[in-house]
């Protein structure tokens, strides 16, 4: 079976990994601290702080800011750690309709109220959230979620703060991991309290080059134990040396599919994204197609199914999502993956025709 997403791997990334297995530091450390100094330069920040998932690094944007109780307004078309962090800190989660072409956050759909606390935008499949509407609509926190956008030109610029993921599938993938960056120096300093339940000082500062202080001090209670580790930033560190070679091979592909399906009544091209984390077009006969494909060998998936659809998250319509509620049917990620053969490429583009008839 052609997976839809893949994680690939490299001689410098087992390099860099095996060398933490053989320091005896595996926890935070020097790998950790190093990564987080290079992808604050890479993305164009002051500070960067490494998290243990995009999903703690969400919930530690609203605990930094003190953010509890109020409406946080978010994407259904997102997976679930958009809201889920909402509720976590005492939120009422709502969701705003999308943009058909972009799938992003659509500013006009945003309704603002004395109730609304923060904004959780998400660059969907790569593609940057309108975030000059959006702040002429709200002037609170409003969060942007990067998970989709390593590195999209311009991500990161958007909001007061943003999140970044290295899960297993996405465009810089490292199994799981995550990141904050900012360009507030107060907010910077709580984050790397926040990312180890108050405590103020982490093991690996803890020791000098002589000596080891044992002590340490905690002077409040909102963290959680969600701070990076070498392991893990290592192969953070190898991937983020090939980032561009990864990307530009999902383009390719990108390219390739837009090329085969351009003339094709029966789908609907995807918006361009630089990072292309998900190949999403809207086509007829979405689950049918689905289908034949894995008949043949060939995977794919929807991105998303709106979290307006699933049982526990209805309670966050407050009010109608029409595009999001006709859109999703048409939607089917095709396989797009730096691991992806040209040969399979050539097959699934050849299956796909051959189902419409082509």
């Amino acid at each position: 079976m052609i997976p839809v997403l893949a994680p690939t791997s490299s001689s410098r990334v087992e390099e860099l990994t095996l060398e933490v297995l053989r320091s005896g530091w595996w926890g935070y450390g020097p790998k950790s601290k190093q990564l987080e100094v290079d992808f604050a330069k890479y993305v164009g920040t002051k500070y960067a702080i490494g998290t243990n998932s995009g999903t703690a690094a969400l919930d530690l944007c609203l605990k930094v800011y003190g953010i509890r109780g109020g409406e946080l307004i978010t994407t259904p078309m997102t997976f679930v750690a958009d809201a889920i962090v909402g509720e976590w800190n005492g939120m009422d989660v709502t969701f705003a309709d999308i943009e058909e072409n972009s799938l992003n956050l659509d500013p006009k759909a945003v309704i603002v109220t004395p109730q609304t606390k923060a904004i959780i935008a998400v660059d969907s499949h790569g593609r940057l959230a309108n975030f000059k509407e959006l702040r002429k609509k709200f002037k609170g926190l409003i969060i942007e979620d990067a998970a989709h956008a390593m590195y999209t030109p311009g991500a990161g610029e958007g909001g007061d703060i943003t999140i970044w993921s290295f899960q297993a599938v996405k465009s810089l993938p490292a199994g799981d991991g995550g990141m904050i960056t900012t360009n507030d120096e107060a907010i910077f300093k709580k984050l790397r309290t926040l990312t180890w339940l108050g405590v103020e000082k982490h093991t690996y500062d803890r020791v000098g080059k002589v000596s080891y202080s044992w002590d340490y001090d905690i002077t409040q209670s909102q963290g959680t134990k969600s701070y990076m580790n070498d392991l893990t930033a290592a192969i953070v560190l190898g991937q983020l040396e090939r980032l561009d070679e990864m990307t530009a091979k999902r383009r390719a592909i990108q390219s390739v599919y837009n090329e085969a399906f351009r003339e094709m009544k029966q789908i609907k091209l995807p918006m361009y994204s630089h990072t292309c984390q998900y190949y999403t077009m809207q086509c007829e006969r979405r689950d049918e197609l689905s289908n034949y494909l894995a008949d043949n060998g060939i995977a794919t998936s929807v991105h998303f199914k709106p979290l307006s659809e699933m049982t526990y998250w209805k309670k966050a319509i407050k009010r109608p999502l029409p595009v999001t509620e006709r859109v999703w049917p048409k939607l089917l990620t095709l396989p797009v993956h730096d691991g992806l053969k040209w040969t399979e490429a050539e097959l699934i583009i050849k299956r796909v025709k051959e189902f419409y008839g082509k």
